[in-house]
């Protein structure tokens, strides 16, 4: 009788063994599958990342152009106001050649609100080229704090035992 009874425990022994040997193969399993796809969310950031960062160095690029541009403008207005002034003195000085005078005063005048104009196009499009790359800032801020948490978790769950796992979420 305890040969029989000997015999149910052991088949009992082993059916647990084979259970829980099958339970660590389906929780690995799981996890495996679990990793993967955290690992596919990853690269996906990645790449969202490198896109970011490539549309901040073209709107930096043209930003400096803008600023470059308006630069030139500032120059060219000065020149012009500098041929108004010397026009003016003339024009007190030369009364004869009055029309010939008013003329070029009225050029200077014309070229001079042109350039007024673009330097409210240039500022505007500063303005707006800074509001884009401060959103482009923050969209990257944090898309880096994404990826740092799940550098940790994958950090975490490379450290822990399968049984330990849930203390990285």
């Amino acid at each position: 009788m305890s040969d029989f009874m000997g015999k149910k425990v052991n088949i009992f022994l082993l059916l647990m063994i084979i259970l829980v040997l099958a339970g660590m193969g389906v929780v690995s399993i799981y996890f495996q599958h679990s990793f993967k796809t955290l690992n596919n969310q990853f690269e996906n950031t990645t790449g969202t990342l490198g896109v970011c960062q490539s549309e901040l160095s073209q709107t930096s690029q043209t930003l400096f152009v803008a600023q470059k541009s308006l630069n030139s403008t500032t120059t060219d207005i000065r020149k012009y106001d500098t041929l108004y002034e010397q026009k003016a003195s003339e024009l007190e000085s030369k009364k004869s050649d009055l029309s010939k005078a008013q003329a070029e005063l009225n050029r200077a005048t014309v070229l001079k609100e042109t350039y007024k104009r673009q330097i409210d196009e240039y500022y505007a499009a500063i303005i707006s080229l800074n509001s884009s790359i401060t959103k482009l800032n923050q969209n990257i801020t944090s898309l880096k704090n994404q990826v740092s948490i799940w550098q940790d978790r994958s950090t975490c769950l490379r450290d822990k035992d399968d049984s330990e796992e849930n203390t990285c979420y």
